[in-house]
């Protein structure tokens, strides 16, 4: 069944035969509805503890096709990056919470569970990532946002998961740190300094230190978050190096008596997607195992921000992109019975990649709000796991 969007006054304007302008409008577009359920009603009816399955826009997005989508097909949201320090506390006396606030009440009213994406990470303000920023100036700017951010939502019915620390470890299981300039990707929290008096029950961590950020974050979520549950997100946790080193993280984090909930692995899909598209490869097998160890020790395990990123100059291979998101989605619900897993898609629909223009970034819909064979794949998976 087809139906149609909305229309911008300047595709009406195209429509009418009447003349362009030569401003930049946003427009939607024919789309078509999906068969069968619901990916929000399969999850309720099927899983309704345990399997939490959500999706990811921008708050510009709120009002559009994207935003229409997500409310259709998700009853758990990750508002993307409106909750990160970038935003809410660019600078020292400077907050925005317009924005955050209003996307808890867009949450209230299309009754979402929501995570808040907020964590002490690489995206921090630039004020933050300055150079000649101190460690006093950082741990203030810290400790300032964490305990209003945590403060003002730990009471949000809504509001149940909150990210408090974001790739904090490279691949190469060394801590993710600064680099020069205000422009690079990078980590400047880790300038506050390292804890190294650790018991050797920590190998990796008496050898590395632990950065002092990652304990503080947790330390003022425990105290003004108690409702919440505390996440420590991690990307990229496809190497044994930083597995390893992200269990002894979250292992040491429990030994100072710190409350820890759940692993977040973001998924962001390279060259290894093709991996993940094959049910019995080794990327499946240790996905697997990773999750089984969290539930082992008490952890919830989720994937956070999955999406697949291809060059642009490689063919899109849809059997090949659905068998990655389907096997994915397929190994937490094998293990829900053990603990709670989630989902949740960072891509909606197909774009390019917002930086890279060689890039394109993959979801379940095409550049019209199609569903792709990748969207009937994880609604497949979600209607016959057992």
């Amino acid at each position: 069944m087809k139906r149609i969007k909305l229309l911008s006054i300047y595709t009406v304007l195209i429509l009418l035969g009447c003349s362009s302008t030569n401003e930049s409008v946003n427009h939607y577009v024919y789309t078509e509805e999906p068969t069968g359920r619901r990916l929000k009603d399969i999850v309720a009816d099927k899983y309704p503890s345990n399997v939490y399955i959500g999706g990811t826009i921008q708050y510009r997005e709120l009002n559009g096709a994207k935003g229409e989508l997500l409310n259709n097909e998700f009853s758990y949201i990750t508002p993307a990056n409106i909750y990160k320090q970038s935003h809410i506390h660019s600078k020292p006396n400077k907050w925005k919470w317009q924005a955050p606030d209003d996307w808890i009440q867009q949450a209230k009213k299309n009754n979402q569970l929501v995570r808040l994406h907020a964590p002490i990470s690489p995206q921090s303000s630039k004020w933050v990532r300055d150079d000649a920023r101190t460690a006093q100036e950082l741990e203030l700017m810290l400790v300032e946002f964490m305990t209003a951010l945590a403060k003002r939502y730990n009471n949000e019915p809504h509001v149940k998961w909150l990210d408090v620390v974001n790739e904090t470890i490279t691949e190469q299981g060394t801590w993710f740190g600064p680099k020069p300039g205000v422009t690079a990707w990078e980590n400047p929290w880790t300038k506050i300094g390292f804890i190294t008096d650790i018991s050797d029950k920590f190998p990796l961590l008496q050898k590395l230190g632990v950065p002092k950020y990652i304990v503080q974050a947790f330390e003022i979520a425990n105290e003004h978050a108690p409702n919440l549950t505390l996440v420590l997100n991690q990307h990229r946790m496809t190497s044994p190096k930083s597995i390893a080193l992200m269990k002894e993280l979250v292992m040491y984090l429990r030994d100072r008596n710190l409350r820890i909930d759940a692993i977040g692995w973001q998924a962001h899909l390279r060259e290894e997607y093709v991996d993940f598209a094959n049910i019995d490869s080794q990327a499946i097998k240790n996905l697997d195992n990773l999750i089984k160890w969290a539930h082992q020790n008490d952890f919830e395990f989720h994937v956070t921000e999955n999406n697949i990123h291809i060059k642009n100059n490689k063919p899109y291979k849809a059997d090949i992109v659905a068998k990655a998101f389907g096997n994915i989605t397929e190994t937490l619900l094998e293990n829900h019975q053990a603990g709670v897993v989630g989902w949740s898609l960072w891509t909606l629909a197909n774009a390019p990649h917002f930086k890279a223009k060689n890039i394109e970034i993959l979801g379940l819909w095409d550049e019209q709000f199609k569903p792709q064979k990748a969207y009937y794949e994880v609604q497949r998976v979600l209607e016959n796991t057992k």
